[in-house]
């Protein structure tokens, strides 16, 4: 199961696959996980569990960032302010793990959450444009459903992406 990273209510103010313009210089088809709206030094949790690395692209891409993986998924946590975890150590879900912020390749303070399924630790779909990254909001309709943990809302920018209707046994859908 996967949680929310953030306490309460999130925003999601970009979703998966928005904007393909501002990620093509990337190599992706569009955005590659979804923002989270936060201001700068939201206690971020760890969405499962895994083990952590911790990595700092400095002023490009995630910035410092948060892998949260294990042999079957693997979650990003970017653009923060600041890693409360090392390389190497163990994380369950729900430990505090990370603030939010505004490092990298960013316009403002929020959290992207990149979402990757693996199999025996390699990443799947990677030619599927983003990378191997899937729609997390899929999940996010899983906390509104079932209550699993915090609902979300999205802004009105990400509502199209909230619409997408999927077949009776899909449950992953490549955008664009």
């Amino acid at each position: 199961m996967i949680f929310c990273p953030l306490p309460g209510t999130p925003l999601i103010t970009q979703g998966f696959g928005q904007t393909p313009d501002r990620y093509a210089p990337f190599g992706m088809r569009g955005h590659d996980g979804i923002d989270l709206e936060t201001t700068d030094g939201t206690q971020v949790y760890a969405p499962h569990d895994g083990v952590a690395t911790v990595k700092d692209d400095g002023a490009n891409g995630y910035g410092l960032h948060l892998i949260i993986e294990d042999s079957k998924r693997r979650s990003i946590l970017a653009h923060l302010s600041e890693v409360k975890v090392a390389s190497g150590q163990a994380v369950y879900q729900g430990d505090p793990v990370c603030k939010s912020g505004s490092s990298g390749n960013s316009t403002g303070s929020h959290l992207h959450w990149t979402f990757k399924i693996l199999k025996n630790g390699v990443v799947q779909n990677k030619d599927n444009g983003y990378n191997g990254a899937m729609d997390v909001t899929e999940l996010t309709r899983l906390w509104l459903d079932q209550d699993l943990h915090h609902n979300a809302e999205y802004s009105d920018e990400a509502k199209p992406y909230l619409a997408m209707t999927f077949g009776e046994k899909e449950y992953v859908r490549r955008v664009g």
